[in-house]
Formats: C-alpha cells, sequence, structure tokens
C-alpha cells in the first residue's frame, strides 16, 4: 500500500513537470540557425508549431548596431544561442560577463501566417531588439558603461507582421550588474496564437506551483501557531514561502510584472536571500522532525553561513554577490547531502515518517542539482526545485497521515488493554458498573431528548411571535397612519387597506399551515389514496408547471428512466398509490421553493426512475440555484428552519418543507436532499411502486 501511494505521487510530479511541455516545440534540425540565418518556411508549413531560435548567430562584440547599419563595415563573430558571454572565446573581452555587444539573425518565413509572435526570454541584464527595423521591445537602458546602463529583466512577447519573406531580428544587448551576460534561454517563434497559448500555458503551471507553496506555507505556519510544540511546521512552512517567492522573482520574474515599482536589484537580492534561507529552513525542518539524527553544531555553522551570505547579499551589489553563486551552490550541495545523511540514520533508526521525508528531499535534492546545472549552462530544464518541493508536501501529507494512524493504534491498544482489566474485575463490580452505565445512558438520552425538546419549543415560539408580530406591527402602523389623518386621499388609502390585506393573507397562510402541521403532527388527517399510472401523473405535473415555470425565463425539463429486467416497461405500466391533492402539495412547494432561489436562464429538472428491484420510484426536483449550506442541509426539514442560502432574508414561513416531509411519511416514503453550493439543489423523493403487465 505504501509504495502503491508513493508511485502515485511520483505519477503526479512527472505530470505536473510535463504540464509545461503541452504545446509543441519542433525538433527539426534545418530549423536551427546556421552562421546567422534560419530557414523557418518548413515550420509554418507543417502546421501550429512553435520553434526555437537558437543556433549560429551573428555577434558584434563591443558594437550597438542599429538596422540599416552597412554589417559587413564591422567585424563579426559567430556564437552559439543560447549562450552566456562568459561562454565566448577570451579574446571577445566579455569572459567575464561584462560589456556589451549586437545579436543579429536572419531567416526566412512563408507569408501562410499574417501576424507572427516572439517569446523573448530574460537577457542580462538591458537589451532593446528590432525586428524589420521596428524597435518593438526594451528593457532597462543599454549602454556603453556601468553609469549608462540600467538593468531589467523579465520575458516579453513581441508581434510583428509577415508581409515578407526575408526578416532580421536586431538585438541590442548590456550587462554590467550581473556575473553572466547574453542571451542565456532560447528565443521562441511561431504564431501569434500559439505563442499566447504558450504564455499563457507556462503561467498557469507557474501560478499553481506558486499558489499551492503559498497555501502549504501559510498552513503550516497556522499549524505551528496553533501547536508550538510541532516547531519542523513552522520551517517546512518557511520553505514552502521562500521556494515561492524565488519562483516569482526568477523565471517569469512575476513579482517584477505585478509591481513594476520592484527595481531589478531588489528581485536579485531577494532571490539569493532566498537561496541561501531555504538551505537553513530545510535543516531546521529536518533538525526539529528528527532531533537525535541531527547535529546541533551543524546547526549553528549553518546559521553562521546563511547570516553571512544574506548579508553580503543585503549590503553589496548584485555583480558581486552574483558571482559568489558557487559558493551558494556548494553551501546547498553539502547542506544537501548531510541532511540525506540525517534521514538515512533516521530510517535506520526506525523513526516514523523518516521513509516519506527521505523519498521526498532525495527527488528535491535533484531538482535543485537541475537548477544549479542549468544556471552553470549544462542543462536546458530550469525551474524543477518548485516540482521537487511540492513532491516534498505529498510526502510531508504522507506523514501526518502515518502520525494519525499510528495515534490511532495507541489509542485502541490503550482501549484493548482496559477493557482486558475491566474483564478481570470482581463480578459484582462489573454488575454495578454496567447498571451505572446504563442509568448513566438513559439519562443522557433523557437530557438529549429534554433539550432538543426545548430548543424546538424556543424555536418555534420565536419564529411564530416574530411572524406575527411584524405583520401586526405594520397594520398597526398602518391604521393609526389613517387614525392620525396622515392618509387622507381616497387612493393612498385604497393602497393601504390592500397593504394591509396583504399582511393578514400571510397571517392566515401562516395559521393555515401552523394548523394543517399540527393535524399532521396529530394523525389526525385523512388521506383519500388512489391508483394511477406514473405517465399520467407525470402528465399532470407537466401540465400544472411547465407554463408557469417557463414563463418566469426559467428553463423547464422532464426525464424518465425505467429499469428493464426480462420484459419492457413503460410508464404507462407503472401504479402509484397518491393522495393527489397532497402530492400536488409536495411538488408545488418544492417547485416554487426551487423557483424562489433561480436566476433567469437556469434550469429546473424533474426526473423520474422506477427501481424495479426495489419495486420503487425515485422522483428529483433539481434546480440550478445558489444551493444549500453543508451545515444547514440535516435541519432542512426541521420546522420553522430557515437556510443560510437566504442571506439573512427570510422567506416564507419555514413550515412548507415540515409539511413536505409529513406528507411523503404518509406515503411510506422517504425524502431527502442533495445540495452543492454555487450548482444547485436536487430533492429526491423515494416512493412505492408496482408494475403491472397487460395481457
Amino acid at each position: 500500500m505504501v509504495l502503491r501511494r508513493i508511485w502515485s505521487s511520483v505519477a503526479l510530479v512527472l505530470v505536473i513537470m510535463s504540464l509545461a511541455g503541452c504545446m509543441h516545440l519542433s525538433e527539426k534540425a534545418d530549423l536551427k540557425a546556421v552562421e546567422g540565418r534560419a530557414d523557418l518556411t518548413g515550420l509554418f508549413a507543417s502546421g501550429h508549431e512553435l520553434s526555437s531560435l537558437g543556433g549560429v548567430w551573428e555577434f558584434y562584440s563591443h558594437r550597438l548596431i542599429e538596422p540599416g547599419a552597412d554589417w559587413n563595415s564591422h567585424n563579426k563573430q559567430l556564437v552559439q544561442v543560447p549562450g552566456s558571454w562568459n561562454s565566448y572565446k577570451s579574446e571577445n573581452d566579455l569572459h567575464d560577463g561584462q560589456g556589451y555587444g549586437t545579436y543579429r539573425l536572419q531567416f526566412t518565413t512563408t507569408l501562410d501566417q499574417d501576424i507572427l509572435a516572439l517569446r523573448v526570454p530574460n537577457v542580462f541584464s538591458s537589451y532593446k531588439l528590432w525586428v524589420d527595423g521596428k524597435l518593438l521591445a526594451e528593457r532597462g537602458q543599454v549602454g556603453q558603461s556601468r553609469e549608462e546602463a540600467v538593468p531589467e529583466q523579465y520575458p516579453g512577447l513581441v508581434m510583428f507582421v509577415n508581409d515578407r519573406e526575408e526578416h532580421e531580428l536586431v538585438i541590442q544587448i548590456a550587462n554590467y550588474h550581473h556575473r553572466k551576460g547574453g542571451i542565456w534561454v532560447d528565443f521562441l517563434i511561431g504564431g501569434s496564437e500559439e505563442i499566447m497559448r504558450y504564455q499563457t500555458m507556462d503561467t498557469v503551471n507557474h501560478m499553481i506551483i506558486f499558489g499551492s507553496l503559498a497555501m502549504v506555507g501559510f498552513y503550516h505556519l497556522g499549524l505551528y501557531a496553533l501547536r508550538r510544540q510541532e516547531k519542523f511546521t513552522l520551517y517546512f512552512g518557511l520553505l514552502c514561502l521562500l521556494v515561492g517567492m524565488r519562483m516569482i522573482v526568477t523565471g517569469n520574474a512575476y513579482l517584477m510584472q505585478w509591481f513594476p515599482s520592484i527595481s531589478w536589484e531588489t528581485g536579485m537580492k531577494m532571490e539569493y536571500s532566498a537561496f541561501a534561507l531555504s538551505a537553513l529552513s530545510s535543516y531546521l525542518y529536518v533538525y526539529y522532525l528528527f532531533p537525535k539524527e541531527s547535529s546541533t553544531r551543524f546547526l549553528k555553522w549553518l546559521i553562521g553561513c546563511a547570516v553571512l551570505l544574506c548579508s553580503t547579499v543585503l549590503f553589496s551589489s548584485a555583480l558581486l554577490y552574483t558571482r559568489l553563486l558557487p559558493v551558494f551552490q556548494l553551501l546547498v550541495v553539502f547542506v544537501s547531502l548531510y541532511i540525506l545523511y540525517v534521514l538515512l540514520q533516521a530510517v535506520r533508526n526506525k523513526r516514523a515518517g523518516a521513509v516519506y521525508v527521505l523519498i521526498g528531499i532525495t527527488v528535491f535534492v535533484l531538482t535543485i542539482l537541475n537548477d544549479m546545472a542549468f544556471y552553470n549552462e549544462w542543462s536546458k530544464v530550469s525551474d524543477l526545485v518548485p516540482v521537487g518541493l511540492f513532491f516534498v508536501i505529498m510526502m510531508q501529507s504522507f506523514i501526518i497521515s502515518t502520525r494519525f494512524s499510528n495515534a490511532l493504534s495507541r489509542v485502541e491498544h490503550v482501549s484493548a488493554e482496559v477493557k482486558s482489566l475491566n474483564a478481570s474485575l470482581e463480578e459484582r463490580i462489573v454488575e454495578r458498573t454496567e447498571e451505572l452505565q446504563a442509568s448513566h445512558a438513559k439519562l443522557e438520552k433523557t437530557h438529549q431528548e429534554l433539550e432538543k425538546m426545548e430548543t424546538s419549543r424556543t424555536r418555534l415560539l420565536s419564529n411564530i411571535s416574530h411572524d406575527l408580530r411584524t405583520p401586526m406591527t405594520l397594520i398597526q402602523g398602518y391604521l393609526e397612519a389613517m387614525q392620525d389623518g396622515v392618509v387622507t386621499e381616497p387612493e393612498q388609502r385604497d393602497r393601504y387597506v390592500r397593504m394591509m390585506l396583504s399582511k393578514v393573507g400571510g397571517l392566515n397562510r401562516l395559521i393555515h399551515e401552523l394548523f394543517e402541521l399540527s393535524k399532521f403532527e396529530a394523525g389526525v388527517v385523512q388521506f383519500h389514496k388512489e391508483q394511477l399510472t406514473l405517465a399520467k401523473w407525470i402528465d399532470e405535473l407537466v401540465e400544472l408547471y411547465q407554463l408557469d415555470v417557463e414563463s418566469r425565463g426559467i428553463g423547464f425539463e422532464c426525464s424518465v428512466l425505467l429499469e428493464q429486467q426480462d420484459h419492457t416497461a413503460d410508464s404507462e405500466h407503472i401504479l402509484l398509490l397518491l393522495d393527489r391533492f397532497r402530492m400536488e402539495q409536495v411538488m408545488s412547494n418544492l417547485i416554487y421553493n426551487a423557483l424562489g432561489h433561480m436566476q433567469d436562464r437556469g434550469t429546473l429538472q424533474l426526473s423520474f426512475q422506477y427501481a424495479a428491484e426495489q419495486s420503487s420510484l425515485i422522483v428529483g426536483v433539481q434546480d440550478t440555484g445558489p444551493g444549500i449550506p453543508e451545515e444547514d442541509v440535516p435541519h432542512i426539514f426541521e420546522r420553522f428552519f430557515s437556510t443560510g442560502r437566504h442571506a439573512g432574508n427570510r422567506q416564507g414561513s419555514g413550515i412548507g418543507l415540515a409539511i413536505v416531509k409529513e406528507i411523503i411519511d404518509a406515503h411510506d416514503g422517504v425524502i431527502s436532499v442533495e445540495s452543492t453550493m454555487g450548482v444547485g439543489t436536487k430533492f429526491v423523493i423515494e416512493l412505492p411502486a408496482a408494475e403491472w403487465m397487460s395481457i
């Protein structure tokens, strides 16, 4: 069972990791750029497809050249894109990542699509981009010195008209603020719709993971606030929030897109600080989860390293602390290896949940190593750390369930021991104890019944007094107004009389319903049942309610489902024994109650299902209203109960459904309710029915 759950979790993580690949990227070798040119005619001829613009581009080191210049008059190099300047040959004087230059790529397309789009990745650390001589994108400020250049980074989309077969892409880039400069990640090109769909899917995937990390993080902080003894929940929550924070300042840099006032430098400080603090939070999580296997001395050393690195990040420039990335990575690798060692010790000592944590942390460490490889340009797959932590979260849920199961087992064990101890007592004590328990249970039951009766009586008196007092107060006000001469005109007097008659009518209905309910409870109501076929009853209901329902702008549907055994059944051969007047009272109450909570363009559905094996007819009245709150469902058939879906505005007397239940009970039937907030409510009635065969 444990292995099955683990493999299910692995499969789920693999699905999440593959979501970003839902859009198809072309892998055709002939689409790669060669010597500054790319032939993309095969891409658009093959349908809705995206392609990277990776390959060999033209590069002009220490030149800021704009479109239209004489390119042959400048010295060019052919460089691999994507790839940072640091990976270029040393004679370019860009091996330290600092400087500026111009990239140029010419590409050929077909005229099948009117609008093409480029997805521009993060370019370090400022750039200007032209397509066919038009300036279409700019991040930060490109300059020839640190004073002139202004860094800024987050991906963007560029649209351009595909009105020619030959296109020219020119990008000026400057970097004086980061350890690496140039283009690290592929450009993507395709139709505008395909690029937008890719961007949307990428954003959705990242937001799902970020939202999950944020919710789980705050959830564990809440657990710690409620139970301070479980300190590992605090640091696990902080780890989720730190990884989530780093996620929204790297890659797509959502935080800078949401809040443009946040500077590039601030985003970099958040990224590197979160990197160092994540290592500390990871170890603290394991430290408090398995304290006997963890080292306090190692914790003190790690806190010192984290404080030193964070201080360096906060009080130095990005150029300095980004060059310290190998130090950050070395710290994270060392901490990860030590955590794995601690977990192996915990597994060997058979600590509860150690296997789950070991599996989750192992996957987490692998994703960390993958992201390190990406930032060192050894891999093209990035941002897998949030996915790895998502897997740890699932392992954490297994730990919680395991602890709950163990606690329950201990409770059952203690209960068994107590039971065995009680069985060994003297017979007289056992008998006396049983008598006391029986008396206690009887008294408790009696007490509960009295409480229920008192609650019901209080609610009944309160609701009756409210429903009587409100209209009586209004009628008294109308009469006093007429007596004091406030109402003098005949038209106004008639209007007040009509309002009073309306209130009196409401009081009469309330008194009638109370009288009806009291007769039902006293068992003095006479039922006049008669046999009728299901088909006839359905025809009567459709005739009574369809026109009225549809006149309110509500759709009306009626469906019949009949089980078949060894012959064909139809509604003409299904017999019911009903009091037609009382059942009309039931259906009217349910239908108009549903209509009172539905908006225009909703649907009211009546369904009839004959279950041959149970000899019963199941009737459903389903609406598309706001639904009934879950906590109100058990009380829906109680007298004077007003469900919360009225949002504080009571409608009706609250007796109708109680009368409905009494009528259904008198027909040896059962009524229940199913409701989902925001979807609708369904009342289900099960009535006795029989099938007869014509000769």
